[in-house]
């Protein structure tokens, strides 16, 4: 096989290589991409429903807590 074919063979593998690296690394940022979403997603569900919950303790009173007796008439 004269040496020019072997460059070019070279520089095709080359390129698919390149063009390979460059799918996974595209890969990779998406799926940083979406596990960023999710987490993001999940905390602040995690956040909205401790604070409905928050809401829902300070509106009841706590447990042993003292509370005023009805005013007898």
């Amino acid at each position: 096989m004269p040496i020019t074919d072997i460059v070019i063979v070279c520089v095709i593998t080359f390129a698919f290589v390149i063009f390979a690296a460059a799918l996974a690394w595209g890969d990779h940022q998406t799926r940083e991409i979406a596990r960023a979403s999710r987490q993001r997603t999940l905390s602040t569900a995690n956040v909205g429903s401790l604070n409905r919950s928050a809401q829902a303790e300070s509106a009841e009173p706590k447990a042993g807590a003292r509370t005023k007796a009805p005013a007898q008439v």
